[in-house]
């Protein structure tokens, strides 16, 4: 089987938005060892293309943080997760790009300013 082909099989895997998981194991079933090695690393990417992950210092519910990062990225499942290394603010994590908004992100920026 072809990348292409395997490719459309991921893309198929889903309905209305949600992986499927007969559809996974119906197709699991037909695939050879390497083709089903393809087949999970698009399923992967694409799971990871549709969600955000937002690292907070410590886990908290905050409605307005939640509804801001959700109107920044529509159509996309956010998770939360715990970061004790972040000293203050968030770090944002959508797909390849990564936004850190934190204390101890600006220090640095400004040491690397002042260093030159």
């Amino acid at each position: 089987m072809t990348k292409k082909q395997i490719r459309r099989l991921a893309f198929a895997s889903y309905t209305k938005e949600q992986l499927d998981a007969k559809k996974v194991k119906r197709v699991a079933k037909i695939l050879s060892r390497q083709d089903l090695k393809e087949y999970i690393k698009i399923l992967r990417e694409l799971e990871k293309s549709k969600q955000v992950t937002v690292f907070v210092p410590r886990l908290y519910k905050s409605k307005e943080i939640e509804k801001k990062i959700s109107d920044s990225f529509p159509g996309k499942k956010i998770i939360f997760q715990q970061d004790p290394s972040l000293m203050a603010g968030l770090r944002v994590e959508n797909n390849d790009l990564v936004y850190e908004l934190s204390l101890n992100n600006t220090f640095e920026n400004l040491k690397n300013y002042i260093n030159g």
